[in-house]
């Protein structure tokens, strides 16, 4: 008996480390994202410089892919908070949102003119700003309109073809505040290759 209660200890200990540790390297992320430009006495504040290829590329560069992909989730959380509030049984936890209702949410989301996003440059480095990074309260000059609704546009629409309106719901549902758990952190996700946030800036820029 013992044995099995050390078994099934051991299980719930490696299920809770699992769960802490991805929460942690988010949070890690968010931390060190702010950490960033703190390091030197002073902030060279100026207008991202752009390369013809970051500028004219349809694709959004690599070293913009996390915080992209955090900025969508957070968006797609936005829009399906909003249309389950218009609903008062799903706004009541009595029901959930039609597939008809969710899908039109998401595609919203994807359609919008993400005119609140732009790119920063803070001591050299640049990033991607707007609501739910925490980059959003860098002070810097930011680079909205250009090329970026268009990339972000099509990141999104992306999201849509490799996961299920259904997917992202379900996920949403069972994790709200962190969407970006499912989407960026994920296997795959482009959070998860940037083996550390230093490491990926000093391969990129």
């Amino acid at each position: 008996m013992s044995l099995l209660f050390a078994a099934v200890l051991t299980v719930y200990l490696c299920d809770g480390i699992s769960g802490v540790g991805q929460k942690w390297r988010r949070g890690e992320y968010a931390s060190q994202s702010s950490e960033q430009f703190q390091e030197s006495g002073t902030i060279e504040m100026k207008s991202p410089n752009l390369n013809d290829e970051e500028y004219h590329s349809n694709h959004m560069p690599d070293y913009l892919k996390c915080d992209s992909c955090r900025a969508i989730s957070y968006q797609m959380q936005e829009y399906l908070s909003k249309w389950e509030s218009k609903n008062s049984a799903v706004k009541e936890g009595k029901a959930i949102l039609t597939e008809s209702d969710y899908t039109e949410a998401l595609e919203k989301c994807c359609s919008q003119s993400w005119e609140k996003h732009g790119v920063i440059e803070l001591n050299g480095i640049k990033r991607l700003s707007g609501p739910g990074l925490e980059t959003e309260d860098f002070m810097g000059v930011m680079m909205t309109s250009g090329p970026w609704p268009g990339r972000l546009f099509k990141m999104c629409q992306a999201y849509l073809g490799e996961f299920t309106e259904e997917e992202i719901y379900n996920e949403y549902r069972n994790n709200r505040n962190y969407l970006e758990d499912f989407l960026c952190f994920g296997k795959h996700g482009a959070c998860k290759k940037q083996k550390t946030f230093q490491t990926a800036f000093k391969d990129e820029i």
